[in-house]
């Protein structure tokens, strides 16, 4: 019982013994030295003071109470005898009131201890931060001076091997936001052959037209010249100097290292680090200028503006991954955009790159508005939309679309679809496979905004289906089975509900969404053979992607269209008919492929100069978000 309360009684004993040694004026000499010959790396030589010395000697060696003394010891060979138990209790009796006397007389003995002085306190603790940097290293009490030494040594050693690892500090770079830097050497190089190139200008002042040539000294692809002209101040005065552009590039390069965060910082127009539909347009407006592909184009300046909105909401379908209507640097590392850009420069057929950039992927997308706005007012309602495709579309997801579920910014408007959410509606209903349009559905499909589809919603879309195919006369087929059908197909984790990323990882989501969409193709679906779908996924062989298909074979029927009304009209009846065996020009410029495509271009952007009745000023319009 005693022996439990005198373990921290003695324990302040001891530290106030130690702080009183501590604030002994030897000691505090002792340990400034020891301090100041670690600091300067000198051999640390420790002698230890007179008061300590005079202690150990006064001491004399402690013999532990209560143990009995060595004669008395049992022999090891001699057996023990099995003590009875009077002498047991007489022993446990000795035993515990010597060592309770003991006990007694120390804990009384430290009681009676004087504390020391508040000032006394006070001294010894403002030398405790010594003590400790100390501590490990000195100890006077119970180590020689050798043993010091070679403690000292140990000690610097491994503060030696600690300051050899490098720390934080020395770790290199890896992570670079915004592209690994370039050296100055790349950019004064860079620099010096843009100096030759203005050199060689009149009066050394580049204009719009001479940027082309300022961007390949840069080493950048050609059609960046607008944005550099646009970013050097070139808008205000009409011209760049090498002074301007000089000044810009520096700057640009200190902070952007590579080509995406470049093109951000280049092409925003109010400094942002993130794009906006209205800092393209001066850049599509400069391919459309300059391209050898739309030069027909040139003859037609009302659809220019048309042409540049479709690129535009094309681009945000795309590359805008997060909806936001803000394309970032990060974003363009992602997509194709950069690169499709470069192959402007190499490609004079506009048609052959198919992303973004096509006219006959423009001509398609703008007809199909032109036929579903009756009154040519920019916008088509719930009615047109229906018109769309023979009104194949389900009429509870049309509802869907424009309650702006699919709808990103500020210009909503109730019961209207804009012409650029329109080219994402048509995208996303011809190609039901691509990332953007799987989000586009699931959006449409998901009611309450739980991010997951479930029994209910999936059957609340497919009660329109059923309905359709009772009055076409078609057997319908049951959810029951439409439900085990599309749950075999998609597989998801949970058979009782469908999450985004489980359609994402389905390769066959056309086929999912239009049986709840699309009447038409769905029941094209159910008459296919089932094994063509999977032959096509298995191919290594790449293929044109579900809207490359679709606006092909649309712009084929468009132009023979035109084709036709073209030769009605100029079809006329002569009695005396005699046919030239000859070929004609006309005929041998449609058999030269390279003809042809002019041929079908002219006609194309004459049949949209026959829309002119109701010329559509895209200028004139708040531009939607994405």
């Amino acid at each position: 019982m005693f022996k439990m309360s005198l373990k921290p009684i003695l324990k302040n004993k001891v530290d106030e013994l130690f702080l009183r040694w501590l604030s002994e004026p030897e000691t505090q000499a002792m340990l400034k030295e020891s301090l100041r010959q670690i600091q300067q790396g000198e051999p640390l030589t420790v002698t230890p003071s007179s008061s300590s010395k005079s202690s150990s000697k006064g001491q004399s060696p402690r013999i532990r109470p209560g143990s009995p003394p060595s004669s008395k010891l049992p022999s090891p060979r001699s057996p023990r005898r099995p003590l009875t138990t009077k002498n047991n209790h007489r022993g446990q009796n000795h035993n515990g009131s010597a060592k309770s006397i003991i006990n007694g007389t120390k804990e009384n003995e430290i009681i009676r201890k004087e504390i020391p002085a508040e000032k006394e306190v006070k001294k010894e603790k403002e030398n405790i931060d010594i003590a400790i940097e100390l501590k490990g290293v000195v100890d006077t009490n119970s180590i020689s001076n050798s043993k010091k030494e070679s403690k000292v040594r140990k000690e610097t050693n491994s503060k030696q091997q600690r300051t050899a690892i490098p720390n934080s500090a020395n770790i290199p770079k890896f992570y670079f936001p915004e592209g690994r830097p370039s050296s100055t050497e790349d950019v004064e190089a860079a620099l010096q052959k843009v100096s030759q190139a203005f050199s060689r200008l009149e009066g050394g002042k580049a204009t719009k037209q001479n940027m082309g040539d300022i961007a390949k000294a840069c080493y950048l692809p050609l059609y960046w010249k607008c944005p550099l002209f646009w970013a050097a101040g070139g808008e205000k005065q009409g011209y760049v100097t090498y002074q301007l552009f000089s000044t810009m590039w520096r700057k640009i390069t200190q902070t952007c290292h590579d080509s995406s965060a470049r093109f951000v910082k280049i092409m925003s127009r109010k400094g942002n680090s993130y794009l906006t539909e209205e800092d393209f347009v001066p850049f599509i407006q400069d391919v459309v200028d300059t391209h050898p592909g739309l030069t027909f184009l040139l003859e037609a300046p009302e659809f220019h503006s048309r042409y540049v909105n479709t690129v535009i909401a094309r681009i945000f379908y795309c590359v805008n991954r997060s909806w936001s209507g803000r394309i970032t640097a990060q974003e363009l590392r992602k997509s194709n955009f950069l690169q499709t850009v470069q192959l402007l420069e190499d490609e004079d057929d506009i048609n052959q790159i198919m992303d973004y950039f096509s006219y006959e992927h423009f001509y398609v997308i703008y007809c199909k508005f032109w036929e579903l706005d009756k009154d040519h007012d920019l916008y088509i309602d719930r009615n047109d939309l229906a018109r769309h495709n023979d009104h194949a579309i389900n009429m509870k997801v049309i509802d869907r679309i424009f309650s702006g579920s699919v709808t990103r910014g500020n210009t909503f408007k109730e019961g209207k679809m804009s012409y650029p959410e329109f080219v994402w509606f048509l995208l996303s209903e011809e190609d039901k496979r691509h990332p953007t349009s799987i989000e586009y559905w699931f959006r449409c499909m998901d009611l309450d905004g739980d991010g997951i589809i479930s029994m209910y919603e999936m059957e609340y879309f497919y009660e329109e289906q059923m309905q359709k195919m009772e009055a076409l006369g078609i057997e319908r087929l049951p959810f029951e089975d439409c439900l085990c059908q599309m749950l075999d197909l998609v597989r998801p984790k949970d058979p009782e509900k469908l999450t985004l990323w489980d359609l994402k990882n389905c390769k066959m989501t056309n086929i999912f969404f239009d049986t709840f969409f699309n009447l038409d193709k769905f029941l094209e679906h159910e008459q296919k053979d089932p094994f063509t779908n999977l032959r096509d996924i298995e191919s290594d062989v790449p293929e044109p992607s579900d809207w490359e298909k679709y606006a092909a074979e649309e712009y084929e029927l468009l132009v023979a269209e035109e084709g036709a009304n073209d030769v009605n009209e100029e079809i006329h009846y002569e009695d005396d008919f005699e046919p030239d065996e000859e070929t004609s020009p006309e005929d041998a410029r449609l058999t030269d492929p390279v003809q042809r495509t002019n041929v079908t271009q002219n006609r194309s952007s004459s049949s949209l100069r026959n829309m002119t009745d109701d010329i559509y000023d895209f200028g004139s319009v708040k531009k939607a978000s994405y």
